[in-house]
């Protein structure tokens, strides 16, 4: 298969420089907004529905969707529907329907600009504060990795780039317009990816249907090849399937770079239509993206098409949405889903270097080293450790470690093993006790470690995500329970009350 950028050069040249422009341009445009802290990390406490919906779901997905997404598609079929299912209710509405509005309003009432910001003052802990701040900078920086290898095989593939400039490209493009613009820039930049990227994986579905003769026609192909690509759970089988579903759709959840946008509303209510923007989003990438990895296993076996090989000998899934690029659409419609996937690497990408870059400049150093910092120095070493951070993701991505999807879902189970039970049921628990929080959020941590590939390899073939998550939840009001009667790590009332009462202002 010929390389596009040999036939079509220019095509992919202008699209993507002007693509590339306006993120630089938005970047520089943002920076002059960025006047304090608050402006940097959470774009002033003011983004409206519409930014915010579409912001999420950018943050949400990127080329681990598009790529990996689609890679497991390929292999597994229509079971993988239901993760989109999964992702559009339990990933987007209900995050916003339950807890958008409770999470803008603690944030603000403790003055919280991280996720550390918020354990540290809610459980008045300097333990899960440290705590928490370490595991978003290390997990962050992992997720990371995965988001850059996927925007990386694009440009291999797409452009016959070799991996490492792929790398270099988007490195120093995100991290341009981070250093300069933060938050500010993130949201903004996202809202413009977040159209191009769905407008790009909606086209593509269309071409898919269109070249395929109707998804019926696609659908009795995939039974031909093996029918368990049309059933579910499939070839997955069911623990396989539910676990992804699970690890995928609540772990969101638990992610530093999910909950703190809800930092960002102009006010709670925001969150009522911004859940509205974000489901729609969600539901249009999601399905799409899992529908066109499974339609290319048809296409590819109709045109002998055949995936390649990695250095190990064995298919390299993750080049299979490249592939079905160059083999459906024209030059200059290929061009802008082109920039389409690399937006979406970058949307979340945006979220994840801030995330861990907040983390090292104002959870390490500004709340534990240097108290007394003034804004102006923690604004300039924020930027600057924007820009470590996108050198430190640079550095480990070319490696290239593990799948996409799996490096992307051991960081999340991990991560959110940590923090999601203790950060959820900080806010709507009123009694909820620090020895709780501490004793739930590292043992949690550990299990989820554990279980993972590193040591036990998944008894049972459940993803260490769905272990974790069960026992988080059930261990917390155990522990509570007992640490209340022990008076042990109880809060300050009056900070609890403070807190309730913010939510009827």
């Amino acid at each position: 298969m010929s390389c596009v950028l040999g036939d079509y050069g220019w095509v992919f040249g202008v699209v993507f420089g002007f693509y590339m422009l306006i993120l630089i341009a938005i970047g520089y445009l943002s920076a002059k907004k960025v006047q304090s802290i608050e402006d940097y990390y959470v774009a002033g406490r003011n983004i409206g529905p519409a930014l915010i919906g579409i912001h999420y779901g950018t943050v949400y997905f990127s080329s681990v969707l598009m790529i990996g997404g689609g890679a497991y598609a390929y292999r597994f079929g229509y079971a993988t529907l239901w993760i989109a299912i999964g992702n559009t209710i339990m990933g987007a509405l209900l995050p916003f329907l339950l807890f958008g509005g409770r999470i803008r309003s603690f944030s603000e009432a403790l003055g919280a600009l991280t996720l550390p910001d918020f354990f540290r003052e809610r459980y008045q802990s300097r333990f899960l504060h440290v705590w928490t701040a370490a595991l978003t900078i290390v997990f962050m920086t992992v997720y990371l990795v995965s988001v850059f290898m996927g925007v990386s095989y694009i440009f291999n593939v797409t452009m016959n780039l070799s991996f490492e400039v792929s790398l270099l490209i988007t490195a120093v493009i995100v991290g341009f317009y981070l250093a300069v613009g933060g938050t500010v820039a993130c949201v903004w930049n996202d809202f413009i990816q977040g159209t191009v990227m769905a407008a790009g994986t909606l086209f593509l579905t269309a071409m898919v249907i269109l070249r395929n003769g109707g998804v019926g026609n696609i659908t009795r192909g995939l039974a031909q090849i093996d029918p368990g690509l049309v059933s579910s759970p499939g070839l997955w089988g069911f623990w396989g399937l539910f676990s992804y579903v699970m690890v995928t759709s609540i772990g969101p959840w638990g992610l530093p770079q999910s909950l703190t946008r809800f930092y960002m509303m102009k006010d709670p209510k925001v969150a009522r239509w911004g859940m509205i923007f974000a489901t729609m989003f969600c539901i249009a990438m999601t399905t799409c993206s899992y529908f066109n990895g499974a339609s290319a296993r048809y296409m590819f076996t109709v045109n002998d098409v055949a995936v390649p090989l990695t250095a190990a000998g064995v298919p390299d899934y993750d080049i299979v949405i490249p592939q079905l690029i160059l083999l459906v659409l024209p030059a200059f419609i290929g061009a802008i889903y082109l920039s389409a996937v690399i937006a979406a690497s970058q949307s979340t990408a945006d979220a994840v270097i801030l995330m861990a870059s907040f983390g090292l400049a104002r959870d390490i150093y500004h709340k534990l080293v240097n108290p007394e910092a003034e804004d102006e120095r923690i604004l300039y070493l924020s930027k600057f450790a924007t820009a470590a951070v996108t050198l430190g993701g640079l550095v480990m991505a070319y490696f290239r470690p593990k799948m996409i999807l799996d490096m992307a879902m051991i960081a999340w189970a991990c991560l959110s093993a940590a923090i999601m039970a203790p950060f959820l049921y900080g806010i709507y628990l009123k009694n909820a006790t620090q020895t709780a929080a501490v004793f739930t959020s590292v043992t949690a941590f550990l299990l989820a470690v554990a279980w993972g590939p590193w040591v036990l390899n998944r008894p049972y073939n459940m993803h260490e995500f769905l272990v974790s998550q069960l026992y988080a939840w059930s261990v917390f009001p155990v522990v509570n329970y007992i640490a209340l009667a022990r008076g042990s790590g109880v809060v300050d009332e009056g900070l609890v009350e403070r807190l309730w009462a913010s939510l009827n202002s």
